[in-house]
Order: C-alpha cells, then sequence, then structure tokens
C-alpha cells in the first residue's frame, strides 16, 4: 500500500476541519494563484477559475452568509457541477455552516417530506433559475449568482473556526433516504485517502464525471483536490462529448460509475488513448471484469474499484500493488478502517461491520444510537468474503435500491410519490434488468376508471428527477399478495416479464410511449 509522502493537511481532530479548510484555500491561493482551481464543461466548452480566484469567491460567500444567515441552521444548496457552487460549498463550510447537498434538479426539493429539510435548514442556495424550495415561512432562497458576486474578500470572517458538517442523503436502501451528517473533519481525512492512495498532487487533473452533492463526487474530487492542489474537472450535465473532451484535454485521474465505464469503449472506439490518464476510479455499484477490462483497455490504465458509503467513507479499494485482485474483489481495507465480519446463517460469507476515520456521527433527527452499534461500529448490510491477505470480495449487496447508471433509486418513495398521483389506488416499484443487463424502474399499479398508465408517467416528469421516472408503468387488475396482504415480489415480477415479452394482460406505459 502506498505511504503517505504528503503533508498532514487533514485534520486528526473535526473541530479543527474549518481552520483546515481555510488554511489549505489560502495556501493555494498565495502559492499558486494563477493555477487552475476548477474547470467546468458545458455545450459552450470549458470555463475555469483559479486558487486565487476560488478563494476569493469562498470567503466572499462566507462573509456573506456570516452576515445575513441566521447561525446554527443549516443551509441546502442545490448543487451544479462549476465552479461558482464549488466555492459556494467551500464558502459555506469555511464559514461553520452545516450544509445539506442536493443536486440542483433533484425532485427532493420539492418534497416537504424528504430527508432535504429534516435538518430545519435556515436558507436554501439554487442557481437564480434553479427550484424553489417546498418549505416556506423561515426557509429563505439566495441565488448562487447573487452570492457569489460583489467585491473580493481579502480576510475570513471573524466567526472563530470550528466544525462543520456536510449532510448528505443516502441511497435510502432499507426505507425513505436520510440525512447523513459526516463531519467536515471526516470528508477531508476522506479527500486524503484518495490523495494518499493515488498519489494525487498539484499536477493532476481530476475529472468528476459524478455530481458534487454525492459523496463520490464531494469527498474522492472536490476534498481530495483541495488537498492536492490538483485542478478539479467537472462536467455540468453528463454526456459522452464532454468525457471524450475531458480525457482529450489531459486529465490524469477519472473518476466515474460502472454506468459510465461502460459507454467507455463505444465513446473512444477508433480514438488514440488517453495521454495522460493514470488513474480511473469507479463507485456507485459492482463493475464486472469484463466491463472493466474493456474499459481499461480504451483508457490505457487500470479502473479500480472503490467500495465505501455515504455513512463512512471509503472502506476499501484497489490501490496499486504488484499482485493482482481477486476476480471480482474490491481492493483491501484503507487506513483507518476497523472491521469486523459477522457470521451469516446458511453461508459461507458473513455481514460486514466497519468502524473508519471518515465515519458520520449518524441521522438527522434519529440520534447516534439508530445508526450505529453501541461500539461505535456501523453494519454496511454487505455480505463479503475477506481472504487471508485482507482482500474484500462482495458476495451480496444490499439490494432494496434500483442502480440507475450508477444513481441509487429508492422503490419505497417512488412508491409513495406516486401513490399520490390521482387515480392510483396502489403501487409497487422495482428494478429488474433490461436485455443489457442495465436495471430499470417498473411500477405495477392498481388504477381507478378513467386512469390510464401514461398518466402516471405523466405525472411521474412532473415530480421527479428524470432519472427517477419509470422505465414502465404496469397498469394491473390486482396487485399479488401474500397471505400477510404484502406485495408477492415474485409473482409481481412473474407479470412483468409476461408483458415483456408481448404476453395479454394489460396495458403497460414506457418512458417513449403506450403499448398494449
Amino acid at each position: 500500500m502506498p505511504t503517505d509522502r504528503h503533508p498532514a493537511t487533514a485534520p486528526q481532530a473535526d473541530h479543527d476541519a474549518v481552520a483546515a479548510l481555510r488554511e489549505r484555500l489560502t495556501a493555494h491561493a498565495d502559492e499558486r494563484p494563477d493555477a487552475p482551481a476548477v474547470r467546468w464543461h458545458t455545450a459552450a466548452g470549458w470555463s475555469e477559475t483559479t486558487w486565487g480566484e476560488l478563494a476569493a469567491t469562498a470567503r466572499r460567500v462566507a462573509a456573506r452568509a456570516t452576515a445575513e444567515l441566521p447561525a446554527g441552521r443549516a443551509v441546502v444548496v442545490a448543487t451544479v457541477n462549476t465552479g461558482a457552487h464549488a466555492a459556494v460549498l467551500l464558502g459555506l463550510l469555511a464559514a461553520g455552516f452545516d450544509v445539506v447537498m442536493v443536486e440542483h434538479d433533484s425532485s427532493y426539493l420539492a418534497d416537504p417530506l424528504s430527508a432535504v429539510y429534516a435538518a430545519r435548514p435556515g436558507a436554501v442556495v439554487a442557481a437564480v433559475d434553479g427550484p424553489r424550495p417546498a418549505a416556506t415561512g423561515e426557509l429563505r432562497w439566495l441565488a448562487v449568482e447573487d452570492l457569489v458576486a460583489g467585491a473580493p474578500q481579502a480576510e475570513w470572517p471573524n466567526r472563530a473556526p470550528g466544525s462543520a458538517t456536510v449532510l448528505q442523503l443516502t441511497s435510502g436502501s432499507t426505507g425513505e433516504p436520510r440525512a447523513a451528517a459526516v463531519p467536515l473533519g471526516s470528508a477531508l481525512r476522506g479527500g486524503a485517502l484518495y490523495r494518499d492512495l493515488f498519489d494525487l498532487d498539484e499536477r493532476d487533473t481530476i475529472l468528476a464525471a459524478v455530481p458534487l452533492a454525492h459523496s463520490f463526487g464531494f469527498v474522492g474530487a472536490l476534498c481530495a483536490a483541495m488537498l492536492s492542489g490538483g485542478t478539479l474537472a467537472l462536467l455540468v450535465r453528463f454526456t459522452g462529448r464532454g468525457l471524450v473532451e475531458g480525457l482529450d484535454a489531459g486529465v490524469t485521474a477519472l473518476l466515474a460509475t460502472p454506468f459510465v465505464y461502460g459507454l467507455v469503449p463505444d465513446l473512444l472506439y477508433g480514438r488514440r488513448r488517453p495521454d495522460r490518464l493514470r488513474v480511473a476510479l469507479c463507485s456507485g455499484g459492482p463493475l464486472t471484469m469484463a466491463a472493466a477490462a474493456a474499459a481499461a483497455g480504451r483508457l490505457g490504465c487500470p479502473v479500480r474499484q472503490i467500495y465505501g458509503s455515504t455513512e463512512t467513507g471509503l472502506i476499501a479499494c484497489q490501490f496499486g500493488r504488484s499482485q493482482p485482485w481477486p476476480a471480482e474483489g474490491v481492493g483491501g481495507f484503507v487506513p483507518g478502517v476497523q472491521w469486523r465480519v459477522e457470521p451469516v446463517r446458511d453461508s459461507d460469507a458473513g455481514r460486514l461491520l466497519v468502524r473508519t476515520s471518515t465515519m458520520f456521527t449518524g441521522y438527522v433527527g434519529r440520534g447516534r444510537a439508530e445508526a450505529l452499534r453501541p461500539d461505535g461500529y456501523y453494519d454496511t448490510g454487505d455480505l463479503v468474503d475477506v481472504n487471508g491477505a485482507g482482500d474484500v470480495t462482495i458476495v451480496g449487496r444490499k439490494a432494496t435500491f434500483i442502480n440507475v447508471g450508477g444513481r441509487k433509486v429508492n422503490p419505497r418513495r417512488l412508491e409513495r410519490l406516486i401513490g399520490e398521483l390521482p387515480g392510483v389506488r396502489a403501487v409497487h416499484v422495482c428494478g429488474l434488468p433490461n436485455a443489457r443487463g442495465n436495471e430499470e424502474i417498473h411500477a405495477a399499479v392498481e388504477l381507478a376508471p378513467g386512469t390510464d398508465p401514461a398518466a402516471v408517467v405523466a405525472g411521474c416528469r412532473q415530480r421527479l428527477t428524470a432519472y427517477e421516472v419509470p422505465h414502465h408503468v404496469h397498469a394491473v387488475d390486482r396487485l399479488p399478495r401474500t397471505a400477510l396482504g404484502k406485495v408477492a415480489a415474485p409473482a409481481l415480477r412473474d407479470l412483468i416479464a409476461e408483458r415483456s415479452t408481448g404476453a395479454p394482460g394489460g396495458t403497460t406505459a414506457t418512458r417513449r410511449g403506450t403499448r398494449i
């Protein structure tokens, strides 16, 4: 495993985190003011901001937030992958505010019952043409464009540095998504792990083909860039063209999901391999050996699996070493991880519990006791096999959520929102693989007379983010149920399979239209 060749700039204690963040931003601005800090790609091309500009903007955000926003109240940031949004995140955290991060087009913002509002935030920050919050009253709305505008700010606000918390939405694999409270210190220590494990420094450009609002993007990309001094490259909206242009521009590290790596062979077919890429990291779901090998062949470097969670941070990864990793393995435990495997009846694998240096402190409004075991360990819910060398293989994963192109979609939440649509009497949502092996969202619905599944699709488009809209909505006379009244999932999956083969029995609407 690589040794730490870098200065200890990540805080060892959470109460030092704000001071550490300010120190890093100031140091980069003083030492390399004209070096690019953040670059972002739009349809019009690339834009960039320097370390000097990023630090000045972050100080300006911190000063205004300190003066205008109530102390002790969290701030929701509807993030877009741009330099301005990176500056807002850094500025608010450097001012000691707790920050709830959510994607700018997330349907959670319009859902007053979502975990976004569990922390009772005092403000929502979004693009000027971005979403307005669901809640009203004391909740203030601020435009990113206004927050970053104004005269340069030479000093940080006088409020004493302390701790700050990043509130990130979980995938909700065991129910409604929750807001995990990740101390800023944990996030910075996580960034230091990425920096040290993959030898990132100021010469690197880190391309994040994932949203900043996700743990992989915030910790693995933004925090790693902050601590290494490298350039962070972002795609405002993921497109194949943006990815190719980023690789052609000389990025040295790529962070992406299995879905993106699955596209790489076709996107780079007939093109020259990227000149400088040396690190390719994959998180957001399992990556098959075949997909990893195909992508590596086009990229010219191995695609390394990352294993972790919002709650724990990085748990294991395939860092560089001379001997090959086991087939389908996710690598070895990273520094700072304590682990144990609890036996599972009738299985050779065991349930993985971990305690990490990048751990969260609990779920907002639920307390530490619900999130962690009494000894501080977190139950990942994953079944693993760990060999004598400490190599980790995931045998079974938490399977409740649906993996749509690397994005976790919570079926229980979709059921609640779809069930609120007019004419929907009952609904069950599940994920099933399509012909290419990618999961698609299926919603089976009992409908009132006069309602058709196309109307359900239309209602979903109004309430949900694009990737959350079911690929297929199946109208059924009655959902199959067990003797206890629960939906009989196997029977329902058989019904859906019959529909996909064209067997009669009802109407199905898809994202693209309606078929009988």
